[in-house]
C-alpha cells in the first residue's frame, strides 16, 4: 500500500466534465465562429478527461512500487501523475474562469478559446504519455524502473515519442507544472531560445546572434502557438552546437566582454596643477 497516496482524481475530472459541458452548451447557442471554437475545445477537454482518469488512477495505485524506500516518495511515475493532475487542475481553473466571465463586456472570446484549445492539446499528449507509461510498467520487472535491454522497449519508446506533438507544452501551457511565479522566467527563456534559433540558422553566433534575436523575439511573445511550434522544431532538428552556443552565451561572450572591459589598462595617474607649497599659500593662516 502507498504510504504517500496521491489525492483521488475523480472530483477533479468530474469538475472538468461539468464545467466543459456547461461552457459548450452556452457557446453553441451563440451561433458564432468563436462559439463553435469554444464548443469544440470543451468537447476535446471532456473527451481526453474521460480517458485520462482511469489511466491516471491505475498509475497512482502502482507508483509507490518504484520509490527508493517508503520514506522517499519519488520516481518518474509519480512525476508524470503530478504533472497530469496539475494540467487538469489548470484546465478546470480556465473553464471556471470562462464560465464566470463569459457574459462580461471585457471577456476576450478568441483569447480564452485559444487557452482552452491549448489545454485540450496538452491533455491529449499527456494521455499518450500515460499510455506509454503503462506499457513500460507492464514490460518492466516488479519494482524496476527500467526494462531489460533485450526487450526492445527502448526503441518502441523512442518511436512513440517521435510521433508526439510537444509544441503545446511550450506555448500557452508553458510551465503549467510549476508554481505561477516561475512562468515569466520560463517564457523569457523560451522566447530567447527560439529567437536565437532564428538568427543561428543564418550562420551568426555569439553576441551578434543575441543582438539580432532581440528584434525577432516580439512575434514569439505575441504568438504562443508559433513559439511552441518553433521550440519543438528546434529540439528535434538543430544540432548540439546550437544548444552549446545558446547556453554558453553569457559565459563565453557577454562575461568575456565584461572582463575585457574591466581589465583594459587605464591611466590612474594624477598630475596636480599646483604644488603642495602653492596650495598652502591659498590656505587661511
Amino acid at each position: 500500500m502507498d504510504p504517500h497516496p496521491s489525492p483521488d482524481p475523480r472530483p477533479l475530472f468530474r469538475a472538468l466534465s461539468s464545467l466543459a459541458a456547461d461552457n459548450a452548451a452556452f457557446f453553441l447557442n451563440t451561433g458564432t465562429a468563436v462559439g463553435r471554437r469554444f464548443a469544440a475545445a470543451c468537447h476535446l477537454l471532456r473527451h481526453h478527461g474521460g480517458r485520462l482518469e482511469p489511466a491516471l488512477r491505475h498509475l497512482q495505485r502502482l507508483q509507490h512500487r518504484f520509490d527508493l524506500d517508503p520514506s522517499t516518495p519519488g520516481n518518474g511515475y509519480r512525476s508524470l501523475v503530478a504533472a497530469t493532475r496539475r494540467c487538469v487542475a489548470h484546465a478546470v481553473a480556465k473553464c471556471r474562469y470562462v464560465a464566470a466571465r463569459r457574459q462580461s463586456v471585457f471577456f476576450r472570446p478568441a483569447h480564452n478559446a485559444a487557452e482552452l484549445e491549448a489545454y485540450g492539446a496538452a491533455l491529449g499528449q499527456l494521455r499518450a504519455l500515460l499510455c506509454l507509461a503503462q506499457g513500460v510498467l507492464a514490460a518492466s520487472p516488479q519494482g524496476a524502473l527500467f526494462a531489460a535491454e533485450e526487450s526492445g522497449l527502448g526503441e518502441a519508446v523512442l518511436q512513440e515519442y517521435s510521433t508526439m506533438h510537444c509544441g503545446c507544452f511550450y506555448g500557452r501551457c508553458l510551465g503549467f507544472q510549476f508554481v505561477p511565479s516561475m512562468r515569466p522566467l520560463l517564457q523569457t527563456i523560451a522566447i530567447g531560445l527560439v529567437s536565437y534559433g532564428d538568427v543561428y540558422r543564418s550562420g551568426d553566433v555569439g553576441l551578434g546572434a543575441a543582438a539580432g534575436s532581440l528584434f525577432s523575439g516580439g512575434k514569439y511573445a505575441l504568438d504562443p502557438e508559433l513559439r511552441g511550434e518553433e521550440f519543438e522544431r528546434l529540439t528535434q532538428h538543430l544540432d548540439v552546437g546550437f544548444w552549446k552556443s545558446f547556453w554558453n552565451l553569457t559565459e563565453s561572450q557577454l562575461l568575456a566582454v565584461r572582463k575585457t572591459a574591466q581589465n583594459s589598462p587605464k591611466s590612474a595617474e594624477f598630475h596636480p596643477k599646483s604644488s603642495p607649497e602653492s596650495v598652502g599659500e591659498w590656505c587661511p593662516k
